[in-house]
């Protein structure tokens, strides 16, 4: 945890002190969202064990909520993204507490449901969200990118420590209990419906959250983009191979993500997907902690002390 306090001072200062360009500024800001949406993903996916492949309907939610408080009541854009933030974690609990009575790939299936019904929804109710022509933010009442590279950096320091307490915390015990068997931990004494409510609040909210610093951000938004099906894959992919179920594998996930997609999208729009399946099933195949298992074990292979030549000499003739 501290040198991860000392990394983010690290990047408060860096637009400061070093000469960045305003290409690679803007790219690090958004990628500190995208973090900040892959924790929030993990505690439900990684913490729980709850596969949710419908986390872009929060993320639209947020957004197009965030803008609506914005420019109907003209509130600050902290306290709209916050607004949107918690309307899209009481949404994840309208239909999270009956489906998350399921569980594995009925779950997920379930949440795929729930994901593309949200995006026709929001789609066809052009009155709320524009429609198919979408939305727009006055610049003017819309913070600089160059101003949401410090408050990206705030909204994934907020999800570090959500990660590190849920984890350290007796919520997080009792959520690792479910994951194993939840019946096993209601017989124990868990509140399963509890926990997973209060986790999946909790992700619903960050992610909406991170869903109004998307719309400043890009100062334009419409359905397609904000509920789709390739949004709720990106949290997934961040979180899988950066290490799911860890405490800060996501963000590694999200950095590999966001540099192989700025790559393709450039290049080749139409493989990041395709690339992005043939990463997944890489690593589920050859190491399923991700980053953060391919650096655990490169760690304990340089940790790990070299056996004396006698010792060495005496194995080999015990085999032998």
């Amino acid at each position: 945890m501290a040198g991860f306090v000392v990394a983010l001072v690290l990047l408060y200062l860096a637009p400061v002190v070093l000469p960045i360009s305003e290409y690679l500024h803007n790219i690090v800001g958004l990628t500190f969202m995208f973090m900040a949406a892959a924790l929030a993903w993990n505690w439900l996916g990684g913490f729980v064990g709850q596969i949710s492949f419908g986390h872009s309907a929060m993320f639209g939610v947020g957004g197009f909520v965030a803008v609506r408080v914005t420019l109907a009541l003209e509130l600050p854009f902290l306290v709209a993204w916050l607004i949107g933030g918690l309307l899209a974690g009481v949404y994840a609990l309208l239909w999270g507490h009956p489906t998350l009575r399921l569980r594995g790939p009925y779950f997920s299936i379930a949440t795929i449901g729930v994901g593309e019904a949200t995006r026709l929804i929001a789609t066809y109710w052009s009155g709320f969200t524009g429609g198919s022509s979408g939305l727009s933010l006055p610049l003017a009442e819309n913070p600089t990118k160059y101003e949401l590279y410090w408050y990206g950096l705030y909204l994934l320091a907020a999800a570090v420590a959500i990660s590190y307490w849920l984890r350290r915390s007796r919520i997080g015990l009792g959520l690792l209990a479910i994951k194993e068997d939840v019946e096993a931990a209601g017989d124990v004494g868990v509140n399963a419906t509890l926990y997973q409510d209060v986790v999946l609040f909790l992700s619903g909210t960050v992610v909406g959250v991170c869903g109004g610093f998307y719309a400043s951000y890009q100062a334009f938004i419409d359905p397609q983009d904000m509920f789709s099906f390739d949004r709720s894959i990106g949290f997934i992919l961040m979180a899988v191979i950066g290490g799911i179920a860890t405490v800060l594998g996501p963000i590694w996930g999200a950095i590999v993500f966001v540099i192989i997609q700025e790559f393709l999208l450039a290049n080749y729009s139409e493989l990041y997907l395709g690339l992005y399946g043939v990463l997944l099933i890489l690593i589920i195949l050859f190491e399923p902690q991700g980053i953060t298992g391919l650096a655990q074990r490169l760690r304990r292979r340089i940790r790990r002390p070299a056996r004396p030549p006698a010792v060495a000499a005496t194995a080999e003739r015990s085999t032998v």
